[in-house]
């Protein structure tokens, strides 16, 4: 970020209010889960009985699971050096992360895997690598 600029921070999830209801969720949580469960079904209906009529699975992928459907979107950013891919990062955190350097000359030269935890950490890549838990 340039200096001088201030973040809004009114609706980063350590300042905004958060309603947990009985069943522990908050509402975009239920929002969430209900949704992945829609695509799950419409999927299973409309879409997989199609795949498996024109053998889809015989020149692309096999069908999805509905672990394939409700499990969290991974998202990979690339480009030039000193184009921003790590102070964007950063804004959409809200926050630094272990690891990250700014500056003119190339900085993040490897792949950066950023998950989502109780305390910041860096794994190295062979142990994230063969890791089960890990994406």
């Amino acid at each position: 970020m340039s200096k001088g600029k201030a973040r809004d921070t009114s609706m980063t999830p350590a300042s905004a209010n958060i309603n947990v209801g009985p069943d522990g969720l908050t509402p975009e949580e239920r929002l969430y889960q209900e949704t992945v469960r829609h695509l799950q079904k419409s999927y299973s209906k409309k879409i997989k009985p199609l795949e498996q009529a024109y053998c889809f699975e015989g020149f692309h992928s096999a069908p999805l699971t509905p672990q394939d459907i409700g499990s969290k979107p991974m998202i990979l950013l690339l480009g030039q050096y000193s184009t921003g891919k790590t102070t964007f990062v950063e804004y959409l955190l809200g926050e630094s992360y272990p690891g990250a350097h700014v500056g003119i000359e190339p900085t993040t030269d490897r792949f950066v895997a950023i998950m989502n935890g109780p305390e910041p950490k860096v794994i190295p890549g062979h142990a994230a690598a063969v890791s089960g838990d890990l994406p």
